[in-house]
């Protein structure tokens, strides 16, 4: 690419994160001109107080322990620390209002585990369009956490998907489908590191074939029914409890550094 500051970015910083996004960074970094961190709900007790009392408890310590393994054995496995490694600019916001000041035009944007709703507004400014990668066969599983939805099901598989945002939920024309299998005994934690693993893969082997906008969408299906899911709940743990799967195993924290 000889045109460069054509990407920008928007995380809501996580180690999951990290793996969908360092591909396309460490390759990609000289074209990135800004990546957007959510502070929406790291940054207000309220809102976490919000996410307590949707979901089960099982789920809520689940991902307060992901969060302390991130700060405390992932240091450097974030997208911050990529971000400053390379010097790439940018910014702060915890609501969408603050976008207005903070977006300029781009050829292309990326989502990733963005936790704030991108409106036609901030969607226009991009050439190419704002991509997301969703991890289910959509249209089936929309809404969050589909992994953690699927696994508790009891599927053999997860599929993910890259798609073009549009103005409604995970609902945008589709680039790519994959399917990834559940091994033996794996926990929700090691399968969907490995989702985010080869999604990212997949996503930056995509990227210039994105950016010459040559690229062939399809629509997504008009289904009858289409599943949604909201944050894991009751129902949630009473499903994860009857498929006799885990969470998280000990061993996965054992094995925390080999990832890269």
């Amino acid at each position: 690419m000889k045109d460069k500051k054509k990407i920008a970015l928007f995380v809501n910083d996580s180690y999951f994160s990290y793996l969908l996004a360092k591909d396309l960074i460490n390759c990609n970094h000289n074209n990135i001109a800004k990546v957007v961190f959510s502070k929406s709900t790291s940054s207000s007790f309220r809102k976490i107080l919000t996410i307590y009392n949707k979901v089960s408890k099982k789920y809520f310590f689940y991902r307060v322990g992901v969060q302390l393994l991130t700060k405390i054995f992932y240091r450097k496995k974030s997208v911050k620390y990529l971000v400053n490694k390379h010097n790439i600019e940018h910014c702060y916001i915890k609501n969408t209002a603050e976008l207005k000041n903070k977006v300029d035009r781009y050829s292309l944007g990326f989502a990733f585990n963005f936790d704030l709703i991108l409106k036609d507004n901030i969607l226009s400014k991009f050439e190419n369009g704002m991509f997301n990668i969703h991890a289910s066969k959509l249209p089936k599983d929309k809404g969050i956490s589909p992994v953690l939805w699927a696994f508790a099901r009891g599927d053999n598989e997860i599929w993910s998907t890259i798609y073009k945002m549009d103005s409604g939920i995970d609902s945008g024309p589709t680039l790519t489908q994959f399917q990834i299998p559940i091994l033996p005994d794996e926990s929700a934690f090691s399968v969907y590191k490995r989702v985010c693993t080869e999604s990212g893969r997949i996503l930056n082997d995509k990227l210039e074939l994105i950016l010459s906008n040559k690229l062939v969408l399809t629509k997504q299906q008009v289904l009858l029914k289409v599943t949604y899911f909201s944050w894991p709940d009751k129902t949630f743990s009473s499903m994860i409890k009857k498929s006799k799967r885990k969470l998280i195993n000990f061993k996965d924290v054992l094995l925390i550094n080999e990832s890269k």
